[in-house]
């Protein structure tokens, strides 16, 4: 069997399923703030007393004038610097939590809710009997006030400002002029449709322009209004249950440096030797359209193909973004294409949908308008296997991390109404663009954050290194280092995913740091140019060459596993990808010696440069297994949400002859990768307000440990049952000598924690073959976050989770096969034809 022609092994039927508890413990309560009890609460419930004095005023005046009415105030809560507020109680009673944030100087916790006029009664009770009454426990006086959790964590109370609701940045927010701006509603307990029809009224009163779209998510609903600064104080005056306001969406414009290369033989030549082959495997490209009368293009996008997301804008492509694309996706490296002297093949058609339309002058909200592009294509050709590659995107969204509309319905776009409706999406990671900043590298790819969408937690992110300099002239970048066009996610908060996922080539700059610098087209893309008359070629950089070349790579790895979820693609391509040694100079850091410098590297690279041949087969040396599975995480036992199943592993594996290899080199690679169920809303994204559905995590077995042994130090449930089974009190804990602790988690080469961001997770261990050669176990489970388990409401408990699983060995070159006798030993009804 020839290393060109081992196919990844797709197991079936090597886990067994269990009933689940974890064994992680919640987090210990922190102190509350020292309180002068009577002093506190009086001065809270006066604050109280005079907004709402305040607003029973207001609100008589605007009866008076016949102006509408929320029917309730928004107030802002305050904590101490450092604290954090009980949000759960002041979600509660009738009050609405609408948003929460942490002011980046002064490090309060902020809180804004929405209290209906006739539940303001609760809170000042609540304040009230702090005052005056203590808690009892089991009917004993602690001597400690009532509701002190909730009113000791609050510092201060006002009404809220258009400041408070205000999500984007400050710079956006807007003043005398009319801005378009996104209205996130709370419309969890209310219907959508009956909200809306009372804000069109509302809008109408006040002059406010709708575009009449919205998006609906499990708590939020997200309309898109035109509106001045008067306008939005006038607006939460007259509507309960704006739970954030935030700039709208718009895409950046593209800029082009356009050669002229008129080698008509090249394309001839070119094309008499290509294979042009496609079993239904398309690629979807989201840009400004694509001219198909160029030569190399014509064979690959067939006129029925090409559409717009609104017909009126017409399916040429008059910027010239969207045909440089295409060359790309079709060809990838066309200098190489052009000059193979042997046969080249092509896999694969594609598929155009203009999204940016000519007049740049009018307003389109452009989650909307990815959702129309996705809608027509499908509905057209509903039997299309696609790829969707887009390299657009926002500037103006960048809160450092957190969902925006656009990633937010980008995520529900792949996540899909049902398991046959996932999606394989590639988004760019968005493009350092100034001079200025290119004269600042690489510290200023540090400084500017990913763009949206490419936050979405679901979708391929794709940033960019460079292996183009030249010989005898500097650039920017040395080789196989961070492209200066690429942007980072260095600036995000921590929990949020790791983007880039992966880096492509993205082109240089020629140069030095601070001082002058310039384009130049031989470092940069070859691709096809939309004026195919009169230029036949132009060059591509940056994030779209990138990401153009990653829908390429994936559209190779789909046309040879067709069958593949598009867990699994993802999780190839990302499986395949390693950092380069220039990747690791470049700043200094140095592998597996801190887990923080690893996580640096993830958000500077993401999981570095993918490989095709690894992606698309085995070797003699390197055995994958792939297992696609379902999971259960949750399930309602009386009144409770519980996590329900884990699933343990157990790979047939080369134990025989890794023992023999004995202290050899041998890497165990493990990724895990599964599509969230969004639900976006800025509350803080703790536990019950989670973005995602679920979370999964994988857990190895330790060298030499029991798998019995594996099985109860993951399982609460197991562990009780040893407890009982000991005579043990259930909260004694269980010693070393009964149950093994989990050893070596110093052993992960990116962090033992690291990873476990965002829905995709990968991660590797370089040990001896001998202590790899015990560890072919291993677990799945659901961790106890996620809004399926916590809003009961939505009735998400018995909902199942696609998750696809790869794990590979990697043993010295030249070595015994590891992968002949697995193939060999597992059955055919375990494997599932690809």
């Amino acid at each position: 069997m020839s290393d060109d022609h081992k196919p990844h092994l797709f197991v079936k039927d090597v886990f067994t399923s269990q009933k689940f508890t974890t064994t992680q413990k919640g987090n210990s309560s922190k102190a509350l703030p020292e309180r002068d009890r009577a002093n506190h609460g009086n001065n809270l419930l006066s604050a109280i007393n005079e907004i709402w004095d305040q607003h029973i005023f207001e609100s008589a005046d605007r009866k008076e004038k016949e102006l509408p009415s929320a029917e309730g105030e928004y107030l802002t809560f305050k904590s101490s610097a450092n604290d954090n507020l009980k949000l759960e109680s002041l979600d509660s009673k009738g009050a609405k939590l609408l948003n929460v944030k942490r002011d980046s100087e002064t490090h309060e916790q902020i809180a804004t809710i929405f209290i209906p006029e006739d539940k303001i009664g609760g809170l000042v009770k609540k304040v009230e009997e702090y005052l005056t009454e203590n808690f009892r426990y089991k009917g004993e006086d602690t001597g400690k006030p009532k509701n002190q959790a909730l009113i000791d964590t609050i510092d201060s109370v006002r009404r809220a400002t258009i400041e408070n609701l205000w999500s984007s940045s400050v710079e956006f927010l807007p003043r005398d002029q009319q801005v378009w701006c996104e209205l996130w509603l709370d419309t969890e307990e209310v219907s959508p449709e009956k909200m809306l029809t009372t804000l069109g009224r509302v809008n109408k009163i006040f002059g406010i322009e709708s575009t009449g779209q919205f998006f609906t998510f499990p708590q939020r609903t997200i309309v898109i209004v035109r509106a001045n600064y008067i306008q939005l104080v006038e607006l939460i005056k007259s509507f309960p249950l704006i739970a954030e306001i935030r700039k709208a969406e718009e895409p950046n414009s593209f800029w082009l440096n356009e050669i002229t290369v008129a080698r008509e033989d090249w394309i001839t030549d070119a094309l008499q030797n290509t294979d042009f082959t496609n079993d239904n495997n398309f690629v979807t490209i989201l840009d400004s359209g694509i001219n198909n009368g160029h030569k190399l293009l014509q064979p690959i996008l067939a006129d029925k193909d090409r559409h717009a997301a609104d017909a009126s804008w017409g399916i040429t492509d008059n910027n010239g973004h969207g045909t440089m694309m295409a060359g790309v996706v079709g060809y990838g490296n066309l200098n190489s294409f052009l000059e193979n002297p042997y046969a080249n093949y092509v896999n694969h058609q594609i598929e155009s949908v203009k999204i940016l339309p000519v007049n740049g002058n009018h307003f389109y909200q452009y989650p909307f308008v990815m959702s129309d592009a996705i809608s027509t294509v499908q509905i057209v050709n509903p039997h299309y296997r696609r790829i969707y590659c887009m390299a657009v995107t926002s500037e103006y969204q960048n809160d450092f991390g957190k969902p925006s509309t656009w990633s937010a319905v980008l995520d529900n776009i792949i996540f899909g109404d049902d398991p046959e409706d996932k999606k394989i999406f590639v988004v760019s990671v968005g493009n350092v663009r100034e001079e200025e900043d290119w004269k600042n590298y690489p510290q200023s790819n540090l400084n500017l954050a990913v763009e949206s969408p490419a936050q979405s937690w679901n979708s391929i992110g794709i940033g960019a290194f460079t292996e183009k300099i030249f010989p005898d002239r500097p650039t920017l970048a040395g080789h196989s280092e961070l492209s200066p066009f690429s942007r980072t996610s260095i600036s995000w908060e921590n929990s949020w995913p790791i983007k880039p996922d992966v880096v492509f080539e993205g082109g240089n700059i020629e140069g030095l740091a601070n001082a002058n610098v310039a384009q130049h087209d031989d470092l940069e893309m070859l691709t096809t140019s939309r004026n195919a008359v009169t230029n036949n070629f132009t060059t591509i950089n940056a994030t779209s060459s990138a990401t153009a070349l990653a829908s390429n790579f994936l559209a190779k790895l789909r046309d040879s596993y067709p069958d593949a979820w598009p867990e699994t693609c993802r999780a190839l391509l990302i499986h395949s990808a390693r950092w380069t040694q220039a990747m690791y100079d470049q700043f200094g850091f140095e592998a597996g010696k801190k887990s923080s410098e690893a996580l640096k590297m993830l958000r500077i690279y993401g999981y570095g440069v993918p490989n095709l041949q690894r992606a698309l087969s085995c070797q003699s040396n390197y055995l994958t297994f792939i297992s696609e599975e379902v999971l259960q995480p949750y399930e309602k036992t009386g009144s409770n949400i519980k996590t329900k199943d884990i699933h343990y592993y157990e790979f047939p594996w080369p134990k025989e002859i890794l023992e023999n290899l004995g202290d050899a080199a041998t890497t165990l690679r493990i990724t895990l990768s599964y599509f969230i169920e969004p639900n976006p809303g800025d509350k803080g994204y703790s536990t019950k307000y989670s973005y995602q559905s679920t979370a999964l995590r994988f857990v190895l077995i330790n060298p030499g440990e029991d798998f019995d042994n594996f099985k109860l130090r993951t399982n609460k449930i197991n562990q009780d049952t040893l407890k009982t089974e000991l005579g043990m009190d259930p909260k004694e804990s269980l010693d070393s000598a009964t149950m093994e602790k989990e050893k070596g988690s110093e052993r992960w080469a990116l962090g033992a924690d690291n990873v476990f961001k965002g829905s995709i997770h990968s991660n590797y261990w370089t040990g001896t073959a001998a202590e790899i050669a015990s560890c072919n176990k291993l677990a799945i489970y659901p961790q106890a976050s996620g809004w399926w388990k916590q809003l009961k409401r939505q009735a998400k408990y018995n909902s199942t989770i696609r998750y696809s699983l790869i794990v590979s060995i990697e043993t010295p070159e030249n070595t015994q096969d590891i992968y002949t006798p697995i193939a060999t030993r597992i059955t055919l009804e375990n494997l599932v034809k690809i």
